[in-house]
């Protein structure tokens, strides 16, 4: 789960001129900062990190080595602007905290606006084979030009007009993708041991982060995938809907949902809570409290069952403990991930953005579910073999029977 915050820094420093290489600007720079002149960028970067004691003539020693070296040894003519890019992220790496990260302009824009729940591209979620390195299809907006297209769900794109998406960066892919709204984009796809070249067109997508529909015996039924910007109203519209179909019982299912968006979180709940309802609090290092509160003018009346599994986290579980701390819903399936942390995304003045964990957070009741997770009111275990077979065959979900057996006898 994360927030958005943003800093903008009190000096602008203008580019060095000239072919001056990468640790000459830097060790520039380190030796202002060494002397006491440090500049906006510096000192904001460093208070943001937290790194106050770090030595910072050691720092440019070093640089200043590893420059001779490379210039002196390394075969190949760097890229510099990669080679700075990951100084900065190894500055993030070095906190050791596995959801912190530093953000090129380029990676923050393109985050920012998925995050939106609206792009123009092909509608399709992408990842990267660990193995070959290729880009992987893993789920294809079915309104969207991909679809349409032929794209299908487990397509190896191995080539983005003509470039090997194993030497790409998956932000590299999706920047590719998207490049142009204009003019279609070739992929060049391997399905089934056979090579495909499909052209895509490019349009505006709306993500569908909520699915719905009303079961038998009125009981309603929400999926929720992510919480994104746009799915506090996709999910508003789903319970009125539901609601104005006489809805007796409702099911959420956040299963395999990662979280999102604290903000998203905190306007769903509140739909479905009283108000002014402690939904959840968190603590920072110096152990301030923000307590948020449900604010909604409409609260669901009917009995609620959360289904969750140990993919379900952050957001997700953020929902889960105050449902189940206030009595709201009957937590059905198994336990939930344990991610009881808060990020932030901090936008640099350049355009560019770094991102740590600057909060724990509590339930209603104030229990810690970081690296414990929740556990369910109703267990029931369900292995990944079934777990994917009951996503293509509801019959075979003993989770979402089990939550259709509970909400049936109350």
């Amino acid at each position: 789960m994360r927030e958005k915050e943003e800093y903008e820094e009190v000096e602008t420093r203008k580019k060095p001129t000239g072919k001056r290489s990468l640790f000459r600007r830097t060790l520039t720079v380190l030796l202002i900062a060494a002397a006491g002149f440090f500049l906006g960028q510096f000192i904001l970067l460093s208070r943001v990190a937290g790194t106050g004691g770090l030595n910072n003539l050691k720092v440019m020693q070093k640089l200043f080595l590893l420059e001779s070296c490379v210039d002196k040894f390394y075969l190949e003519d760097p890229d510099e602007q990669k080679m700075e890019e990951n100084i900065y992220r190894g500055y993030m790496a070095g906190l050791e905290d596995p959801y912190a990260a530093y953000y090129t302009k380029e990676e923050y824009d393109q985050m920012m606006e998925e995050d939106s729940g609206e792009y123009v591209g092909i509608g399709v979620t992408v990842r990267k084979d660990t193995g070959t390195g290729y880009v992987v299809v893993e789920q294809v907006n079915k309104n969207g030009p991909a679809y349409e297209a032929g794209i299908q769900n487990d397509d190896v794109i191995v080539a983005i007009d003509g470039k090997d998406t194993a030497e790409l960066s998956l932000q590299e892919a999706v920047a590719a993708i998207k490049k142009d709204a204009d003019t279609p984009v070739k992929l060049s796809v391997f399905r089934d041991g056979v090579s495909l070249d499909v052209t895509v067109k490019k349009s505006q997508i709306q993500l569908e982060t909520v699915e719905f529909a009303m079961k038998q015996n009125k009981i309603g039924y929400i999926a929720v995938s992510q919480f994104i910007e746009n799915t506090d109203a996709q999910f508003d519209d789903a319970v009125t809907q539901l609601e104005e179909q006489g809805m007796k019982g409702l099911i959420i299912d956040l299963r395999d949902n990662g979280g999102g968006l604290l903000t998203t979180c905190i306007d769903m709940v509140s739909r479905i809570l009283p108000d002014k309802k402690l939904i959840v609090y968190t603590e920072d290092k110096n152990k301030a409290k923000t307590s948020y509160y449900s604010e909604g003018e409409e609260e669901v009346k009917v009995p609620i069952v959360l289904l969750v599994n140990g993919n379900a986290a952050s957001a997700s579980e953020i929902m889960t403990g105050c449902l189940q701390d206030c009595g709201k819903a009957v937590v059905v399936g198994q336990q939930t991930y344990g991610k009881g942390i808060v990020q932030n995304i901090v936008r640099l003045n350049d355009g560019s953005a770094v991102k740590m964990t600057v909060a724990k957070y509590f339930t209603p009741k104030g229990k810690d579910i970081h690296g414990v997770g929740i556990k369910p009111d109703v267990v029931v275990e369900i292995d990944e073999k079934t777990w994917a077979k009951a996503r293509e065959e509801e019959k075979q979900d003993t989770q979402l029977k089990k939550a259709m057996e509970i909400l049936t006898k109350k």
